[in-house]
């Protein structure tokens, strides 16, 4: 239950934000909702990790580019024999008197060999290399889209973050100002039941109520301090941070209706769409590549290398310093010539890939426009429950104008002042709470139909 006097209703929605922050604010950062949403698109984590994917996609076109140019590896190949391999021949191929099962054996070669060559390669034709690289690209664009797309989700979180922390801090300085009026009215309860001019069972109800007060006050105070904390968070800066926030509910409220609510939703312009549309054109360049594996590929390759042999039991032979070369220059085809029906079947397969993308596209699409008729109707909504609270605050002020009038001239019982002081509190509060209400439909409207 909170209470607050007719005289600070008036100026409460002025002031709700900045007694809450004024302490040691000369060392706060100033941030306004705008300075908020900026500094979630540049620094909200979600913002980083979408930067990186794009950072990241980049890298990949580049990767994949470079598997089609030269390739050039270098070898080096050193053996030690410790048995030297004996080969095994017929006889009578030396001698052809010799019996027909006998056999000769040779020990040749040397006990260590030497080979050093490199060896270059060049793609010349692929099917896939080419699908793959257009499909690189437009995976890139995708992670472009996308974020885009998650600035918009950013600023509607920011924003409803920051609507939250101004609701708190409203909530703190009411309730704040309402223990200090049911503080005041006890002790006044009090004096006049000491005097005997009423009983005491009013003042103990003023006491109740006060009790109840301290506690919600406790509580809306560490409610304070963490949706700060949220509003940090989700601008992407430490949370220890010390900041004033400088806009209020009351300013942000009357503010134009947003351009979304006036003009139609343009779903082709939606980052969201447009991100699923990449993703289509990816699951239709997968067909194009499941057919592409059907086509030959064609390589060029060119090896030179130089062997050495040496065998440290004869100097004669280490003496020697004798390198052998060899070239080999020449293309490579591959192709598939018979699966099995298996290439057909992942083609097929893709193309299903395709229709379910289609079908998510379509399914996006007619969300995109249900979720802009809700936000809309939401909005609408918000506002005339905005108005409502306004006027039911103002009402409620009047009453209790009048009812603590009449309570001094001893025309109203205190149980009449303290319903009028709570009918002022409960509108009070309400009112707060529909201006959030009304901040987090606006940011969501703006987010259904984001206007260039």
């Amino acid at each position: 239950m909170m209470m607050i006097s007719s005289d600070l209703a008036r100026h409460t929605a002025a002031t709700l934000a900045t007694a809450f922050w004024a302490c040691s604010a000369s060392a706060q950062m100033p941030l306004s909702l705008q300075e908020a949403q900026d500094q979630g698109a540049e620094h909200a984590y979600a913002m980083q990790r979408a930067e990186l994917d794009v950072e990241m996609a980049q890298r990949d076109i580049k990767e994949l580019l470079a598997t089609g140019l030269p390739q050039v590896n270098a070898a080096i190949d050193f053996n030690n024999f410790l048995d030297i391999p004996t080969q095994v021949v017929p006889a009578t191929s030396f001698d052809p008197g010799a019996m027909e099962d006998q056999v000769l054996e040779f020990s040749f070669g040397t006990t260590q060999s030497l080979t050093v060559g490199f060896s270059a390669t060049q793609l010349v034709f692929s099917g896939s290399y080419l699908v793959g690289l257009q499909a690189a690209k437009v995976l890139a664009k995708a992670k472009d889209i996308a974020v885009e797309r998650t600035e918009v989700e950013t600023r509607q979180a920011v924003a409803e973050a920051y609507g939250t922390s101004l609701a708190a801090a409203a909530n703190v300085v009411t309730l704040d100002r309402a223990l200090t009026l049911v503080s005041q009215t006890e002790r006044d309860l009090r004096a006049m039941a000491q005097e005997g001019f009423m009983e005491s069972v009013d003042a103990d109800q003023m006491l109740l109520t006060r009790q109840a007060i301290e506690q919600q006050l406790s509580t809306a105070r560490l409610q304070a301090d963490l949706s700060v904390k949220v509003l940090l968070f989700q601008c992407g800066l430490d949370i220890d941070t010390e900041v004033v926030l400088t806009d209020k509910l009351a300013d942000l409220t009357v503010q134009s209706v947003p351009e979304a609510i006036q003009s139609n939703l343009q779903v082709g312009t939606l980052p969201s769409i447009e991100e699923q549309r990449q993703y289509v054109a990816l699951a239709e360049l997968d067909v194009k590549n499941k057919r592409a594996e059907g086509l030959p590929q064609i390589a060029a390759f060119y090896n030179s290398s130089s062997q050495a042999f040496r065998d440290p039991d004869f100097p004669v032979l280490a003496e020697q310093n004798n390198w052998y070369p060899n070239q080999i220059l020449g293309l490579s085809l591959s192709m598939p010539i018979w699966t099995s029906f298996g290439g057909r079947q992942r083609v097929k397969k893709a193309q299903l890939k395709v229709l379910n993308a289609q079908t998510g596209m379509e399914q996006m699409t007619a969300a995109a426009r249900l979720e802009f008729d809700n936000a809309k109707a939401g909005f609408l909504d918000a506002e005339a429950a905005l108005r409502n609270a306004e006027s039911q605050r103002d009402l409620a002020a009047r009453i209790l104008d009048r009812v603590e009038s009449a309570h001094k001239e001893g025309v109203r019982s205190s149980f009449e002042l303290n319903t009028a002081q709570n009918q002022l509190i409960e509108s009070e509060g309400n009112l707060i709470g529909a201006q959030l209400a009304w901040l987090t439909a606006q940011q969501r409207l703006i987010a259904s139909n984001p206007q260039p």
